[in-house]
């Protein structure tokens, strides 16, 4: 295993994460035990995208184009209540749609549209429209009592990513039929590899940046800054025993390792772009993900995992906007 040490990333991905700390992960525990019982034998993911009609409110200018706030309900059923009604923003040039469209997950912890929004809106000039879809869990999307974006427990953590996944197929499925000729699915950390997996999992060829994300969730969550942020003593209730509680969040969140799925249906068209002096995701997982994918392109930025999102935007826009250039046309065979 290539040696990976968290605590020699960039300066400011350390402070962040001994900032985060103080909002704890998965404060009640591991949650439903049943559902993570199931959905660890069982098959977690829809056969086919599900169908889904946002209803859109009015336009409202901004400076980069036009927002759309729409609203759906989720084709997750599982989701708690406060959660199942989906919330997406749509960003574009103007009243006509763009030639291409691509579809932006949320990053952990990343509540609202605003920083995607600073973020992806310049690719709107360029005939791009971006959907920011709000993670289940997060923003407008919080069950009553749950602080900002820490989630209580390891199974409304599973639940959200489920739900992120089938709400961007079902997304676009949807746009497809709205006759976009060019579809993509982007994100940042577990925006990335929400998207990746998506993709993975579309029937069709899209587009896919995936950001500072990597093959397996597992390091992130139990050895990289991450971690520091979860109480594993205490997952366990009573017994307190760290080591074992790591080792079952480590064994359900490899449910979602991408070298479990297929690659997409066009790997060709996707871009991952890894942070040199990233302490939340390990380069290996990359690169990993990377030999998966045989026909991707990895990029590299000179940043750390916090850092590049302010110091690397062209970067993280020109990933988005390569592999939407690349995904073939429906006319061309899809």
């Amino acid at each position: 295993m290539e040696s990976w040490n968290p605590l020699g990333a960039h300066v400011v991905d350390v402070l962040f994460a001994g900032l985060a700390r103080r909002a704890r992960l998965f404060t009640d525990g591991w949650g439903d035990e049943r559902f993570l019982e199931d959905v660890v034998v069982g098959t977690a993911f829809l056969p086919e995208p599900a169908r889904l009609i946002p209803v859109w409110g009015e336009p409202a200018s901004r400076r980069e184009g036009v927002v759309r706030d729409g609203t759906f309900t989720s084709p997750l059923p599982l989701l708690a209540p406060a959660a199942r009604t989906g919330h997406v923003r749509w960003l574009s040039a103007g009243e006509a749609r763009g030639h291409a469209a691509c579809v932006v997950l949320a990053a952990s912890r990343e509540e609202g549209f605003a920083l995607r929004e600073r973020l992806y809106a310049p690719l709107v000039r360029e005939g791009i429209d971006c959907f920011l879809l709000e993670n289940p869990y997060y923003g407008l999307r919080r069950p009553l009592g749950q602080r900002g974006g820490a989630l209580r427990t390891v199974s409304d953590h599973v639940l959200m990513n489920l739900g992120m996944v089938e709400e961007a197929r079902a997304l676009l499925s949807w746009l497809r039929g709205a006759g976009y000729a060019r579809l993509g699915v982007a994100g940042y950390s577990m925006g990335g590899y929400m998207a990746a997996l998506t993709a993975a999992l579309f029937p069709e060829p899209v587009a896919v940046a995936a950001l500072a994300a990597g093959a397996s969730p597992v390091p992130v969550f139990t050895r990289g800054l991450l971690s520091w942020s979860i109480a594993f003593e205490e997952l366990d209730g009573s017994r307190r025993d760290a080591g074992q509680a790591r080792a079952r969040l480590g064994r359900i969140f490899d449910l979602a390792n991408l070298t479990k799925f297929p690659p997409p249906r066009q790997p060709g068209a996707a871009i991952l772009l890894a942070c040199r002096k990233d302490g939340f995701v390990p380069a290996a997982e990359t690169r990993a993900l990377h030999a998966h994918w045989k026909q991707s392109e990895l990029r590299w930025v000179n940043a750390g995992h916090v850092s590049a999102i302010v110091t690397e935007r062209a970067a993280l826009r020109a990933a988005v906007r390569d592999a939407l250039a690349r995904v073939q046309r429906p006319s061309m065979g899809t």
